[in-house]
């Protein structure tokens, strides 16, 4: 080939003295440059192929197009080959029209393995033009026609039946089959295992390179880890001494699959290994974004979100324990790399979403939320609260695109911010948002079995503490009853529920009801302090918690100070019995 490019301005001088002798020859020399012979070591320039196959397609459709007819066959060839050079620089609409015209040329005659390459180009812009059915269906037309042709001499760089079976996996994985995906790719990693070496170094490397990385994807969907693991790890191996310059793609290609890796050794507990390959992620696709940042912001995205999930943070959960008014904001630090990450991730989500608020919408409320949750540790709760704000505000345009996908996430962003507005002192303005996220859990609850049922329950209880800070203890107690009801209702059912949750309510239904009870005392509504006292009595009664009992008895004993006679009398107006005394014992007698 080396030769024929460097003599390609003989034909080239002969076609423009006489197109009739020069072209088929200028036409039969840009084909073979176009399609390498023995060594596949290299991949040309895009734009060297885009022009080779612009000038291919010129000669033969003048031929074509002549009197006689004639070169329908080289026409319909170079097309295809115009097409694939026009997919190498992403002009996917103009390559598919390409396409097009090759299938529409009268009286082409290609080879079998020119046809299954031509099926084999089609299935490939079928699929980043979003055309996903089609795109299945060339491709199985392909791996047929690739498996009854064995290509020979030079049409050994038109593809393989390994390739084809390569292909039809990529369109499943694209449509969300990942199963299927992943059984196609094993068993083009079978038929590549069966090659000679020989064969795969000179021929087939670049397969073996581009399904593995891609299978690793896959085995991590599936939450395979382990085989992701070594598949990618014999992918570095495979690619180690590609010189990228020689294989275009090799850089994103690495770059996925450092994302993959980083978070398949997060999964298998390595984080010494996931944070080398996240931060080897990132390097690449900073590289990336400085050649395309059209193709290379989006993958920086992805590696950035893998970095950011090793820092040992995450979003501040609302079924965690809820913090206390008296117990003082988190004083740990975050690693000041978190922080940066972030930022940039925010800004990057931001700039794409002005194009594709689709995808890059939720993403951007996600970093938002746990960029509030950084900016909670360092004490700057206003920051948290404007992120947090910004974060509920993307998720409210995502759920109305679609409830199903986004309103869990939803309400889990509004109960988050009812703890980033409440210590930000912005008590009032909490109440909302946890009224919000109740009321979103309790419609999901009705509808989907794969909510955790136990959600409720924690929305409650954030919505009392809410209200309890607010000073409406009343509505407060109403929240903290349902949710110990439905918490029992949970156990009753299934056991294995967890009885720190329960914990959590009934302490926090205890402490209300005490506080309640003695600002009922302080206010001298001594039958309404005698109702809570009441209250706090049956549920200490029926719990055997040291947390309720101690409320228990620190109300009695407040009531004993400060309205000893009146709570007396209050109480046995109430129930003809005698005010509970305290024993030394520690019991209320």
């Amino acid at each position: 080939m080396g030769a024929v490019r460097i003599l390609l301005p003989v034909p080239r001088t002969l076609a423009r003295a006489h197109v009739g002798l020069g072209g088929p020859l200028l036409g039969a020399a840009l084909l073979r440059c176009l399609t390498p012979g023995l060594f596949l070591v290299w991949q040309r320039p895009p734009e060297r192929l885009l022009a080779w196959s612009e000038e291919a397609v010129a000669v033969y459709r003048t031929l074509h197009e002549g009197p006689r007819r004639q070169s329908g066959d080289g026409l319909a060839l170079a097309l295809v080959l115009y097409a694939n050079a026009l997919y190498a620089a992403g002009r996917y609409e103009e390559a598919l029209a390409a396409s097009d015209e090759s299938r529409a040329v009268v009286g082409a005659r290609m080879s079998p393995t020119q046809s299954a390459y031509a099926l084999r180009v089609r299935t490939l812009l079928l699929t980043e033009t979003g055309r996903l059915d089609e795109a299945l269906t060339v491709a199985r037309q392909c791996v047929a026609a690739y498996r009854v042709t064995e290509p020979r001499g030079r049409e050994r760089s038109l593809g393989s039946y390994a390739d084809a079976l390569r292909i039809q996996a990529w369109v499943l994985d694209r449509m969300g089959r990942v199963h299927e995906s992943v059984n196609l790719y094993m068993e083009c990693a079978e038929l590549l295992r069966a090659l000679p070496m020989w064969r795969v170094l000179l021929r087939a490397g670049r397969v073996k390179v581009r399904m593995l990385c891609e299978v690793t994807g896959g085995l991590r969907a599936l939450g395979r880890f382990e085989e992701a693991v070594s598949a990618g790890n014999d992918a570095l191996w495979w690619s180690t001494g590609m010189n990228p310059s020689y294989y275009p793609d090799l850089l994103w290609l690495h770059a996925q699959l450092f994302t993959d890796l980083a978070w398949c050794y997060a999964a298998t507990g390595d984080l010494r290994r996931a944070r080398d390959s996240a931060d080897q992620a990132v390097a690449k696709c900073r590289t990336l974004v400085e050649q395309d940042a059209v193709t290379g912001l989006p993958r920086l995205v992805l590696a950035l979100e893998s970095r950011t999930a090793l820092y040992g943070r995450s979003p501040v959960p609302s079924a965690g324990p809820l913090p206390s008014a008296a117990v003082p904001p988190q004083v740990e630090q975050p690693d000041p790399q978190q922080l940066a990450d972030l930022q940039e991730l925010s800004e990057l989500c931001a700039r794409l979403a002005a194009t594709d608020p689709v995808v890059y919408e939720p993403r951007l409320a996600q970093t938002l939320d746990e960029l509030a949750f950084c900016h909670g540790l360092l004490g700057a709760y206003r920051q948290a609260v404007e992120a947090a704000d910004r974060s509920v505000a993307l998720l409210r345009r995502a759920a109305d695109r679609d409830p199903r996908g986004y309103e869990p996430e939803l309400a889990r962003t509004l109960a988050n911010l009812v703890i980033r507005r409440s210590r930000a002192e912005m008590r009032e303005d909490a109440v909302a948002p946890a009224r919000e996220a109740l009321a979103i859990t309790r419609r999901l609850a009705e509808t989907d079995e794969s909510l955790p049922p136990f959600l409720t329950v924690q929305r409650l209880e954030l919505l009392a503490w809410s209200l309890r800070r607010t000073g409406d203890d009343a509505q407060a107690l109403a929240c903290y009853a349902e949710a110990e009801t439905l918490q029992h209702e949970l156990m009753a059912a299934e056991p294995e529920h967890s009885e720190g949750r329960v914990t959590a309510v009934l302490t926090g239904y205890a402490d209300t009801l005490r506080a309640t009870a003695d600002a009922h005392l302080a206010a001298g509504r001594f039958d309404d302090a005698a109702a809570a006292l009441r209250r706090l009595l049956a549920l200490d009664g029926r719990t055997d918690l040291p947390e309720v009992r101690a409320a228990c008895l620190g109300a009695f004993a407040d009531a004993h100070d400060m309205a000893a006679n009146e709570i007396r009398g209050a109480w046995q107006a109430a129930t003809t019995d005698p005010f509970p005394s305290i024993d030394d014992s520690g019991g209320a007698g």
